[in-house]
């Protein structure tokens, strides 16, 4: 399960917010893969294709970033996958902090990005 980084952004929860950042990282060809959006702080969590670029391209917009590790685990599209992880990292005292998911339309796969304390140890633990 591998261990990717992740893009947070903190900035006001207003209208617009969302789209100056979106339209930031479009400007500089960085694709959006991932997201979450969610706080009254608003911080908008991101996948993108070059977390380096989307990094710098915010801060040169004056946006607040920065770059974390978050566990993304693909699993079967079925009752109880998410579930057996979930158990997993308890049973290892790994606590989940948050989490959101994508089913890509017509995959049997889904991928969910948990955010722990401790990516690697959870993603040698979930396994």
């Amino acid at each position: 399960m591998p261990v990717v980084p992740q893009l947070v952004v903190t900035a006001a929860n207003r209208p617009g917010t969302l789209a100056r950042v979106c339209e930031t990282l479009a400007a500089g060809r960085v694709n959006i893969t991932g997201l979450d959006c969610s706080g009254p702080q608003r911080q908008i969590r991101l996948l993108v294709n070059n977390t380096g670029r989307a990094e710098r391209l915010l801060r040169k917009a004056g946006v607040r970033a920065r770059v974390e590790e978050v566990l993304a685990v693909t699993l079967p599209d079925r009752p109880g996958s998410l579930a057996r992880v979930a158990r997993k990292l308890a049973r290892a005292g790994i606590n989940i902090n948050y989490g959101y998911a994508t089913v890509p339309r017509g995959s049997r796969r889904a991928t969910i990005v948990l955010g722990v304390g401790s990516p690697r140890r959870a993603a040698r633990r979930a396994r």
